[in-house]
């Protein structure tokens, strides 16, 4: 089969790789279509990432397709079945699955290799969070489950009710999946971003308002004057990764508010903020990664009756050859289509 494989930075390569065979509580798929993801970006820019082996090691991790073939002890799927997959499994059964953390668990399976004719699924992600994929969800955008169950998982760890004053900074996909989530719980959103562009698609996905990126102090007093009586926000997400907004993030929360770091920085970065705030302001921090088994079967019930237009989030298909350069890109997520 044809596969991309990282062999180091910027160094992705389509090769011909023998056919996957699954083993013991195993599934092969047949990949219909992948998704580009940013941190598909970020690991073929760095040659590496925590949770994959080293070089060269397979890419790729959002996939729906169809089920070619089982391996012992599989039951509830067949060959030709049209299935979704979420790109890890918990174990259930460790100090933090127990205490109902599973994005920490202990043992955390992955699934990696989705840009690729076929692929192996791990057994326990087959029996826990490999589903069948309805017949109402649009092939092209049902690899987003994976995404989009991040998004679930860190809107629902915030404190965010209805009449809320949410800040969102950050339009990108996960900016917009997370304002479409709050703002159907109610929450009256905010979108900041340095493009016009992402911030009209904001609008589109439930924001009641908009602003710029918030680059300094003058930036920060700017978005609180969007909140009432410019006490800043209730809640504030931060969906962008960066030291910098991780700050500004604390200065747009009001007294008593909460922030919820969501963009996960650079490897290695540090942060200071102001005690002020945090303490004399009672402000909650959270952080929050990744996703759930019940979050990835919300996002399954979203996608299949999507309430915002998702497909803007995604561009025309491309061919496994194309993905080395959609990656190099900022962008759209492209689906990728390995017939093409």
């Amino acid at each position: 089969m044809r596969a991309l494989r990282l062999h180091g930075p910027d160094d992705l390569r389509l090769e011909d790789l023998p056919d996957p065979r699954p083993g013991p509580g195993e599934v092969v798929l047949q990949v219909e279509y992948a998704m580009t993801c940013a941190t598909d970006a970020k690991i073929m820019r760095n040659g590496s990432h925590p949770a994959i082996g080293p070089c060269p090691t397979p890419m790729g991790h959002e996939v729906t397709g169809h089920v070619i073939e089982v391996g012992p002890g599989v039951t509830g799927f067949r060959s030709g079945d049209a299935v979704v997959v979420a790109n890890s499994a918990p174990c259930g059964s460790c100090f933090w699955c127990e205490a109902g953390d599973h994005t920490l668990c202990d043992s955390l399976v992955h699934l990696w290799g989705t840009f690729a004719e076929r692929v192996r699924v791990p057994a326990r992600i087959v029996a826990m969070n490999m589903i069948p994929r309805p017949a109402s969800l649009d092939p092209r955008i049902a690899p987003m489950i994976e995404p989009l169950a991040c998004a679930v998982h860190g809107a629902d760890r915030s404190s965010a009710v209805a009449g809320d004053t949410v800040v969102i900074l950050g339009g990108g996909v996960q900016g917009q999946f997370l304002t479409a989530r709050l703002a159907a719980r109610g929450g009256r959103v905010f979108g900041c971003d340095p493009h016009p562009e992402r911030r009209e698609r904001a609008l589109r996905f439930g924001a009641v308002g908009t602003a710029d990126a918030p680059r300094d102090v003058d930036g920060v007093d700017r978005v609180r004057a969007l909140t009432p009586d410019g006490r800043g926000a209730d809640v504030v997400i931060e969906a962008i990764g960066t030291p910098d907004t991780w700050r500004s993030a604390v200065g747009i929360a009001r007294r008593g508010g909460e922030v919820v770091l969501y963009g996960g920085c650079p490897p290695g970065s540090e942060v200071s903020f102001p005690t002020a705030p945090l303490h004399y302001g009672a402000l909650r921090v959270i952080g929050t990664y990744h996703h759930t088994p019940t979050a990835v079967r919300e996002a399954l019930r979203l996608l299949a009756s999507p309430p915002v237009p998702l497909d803007e989030l995604v561009g025309d298909p491309v061919g496994l050859a194309a993905v080395p350069g959609v990656l190099s890109r900022s962008g759209v997520k492209r689906p990728v289509d390995p017939a093409i």
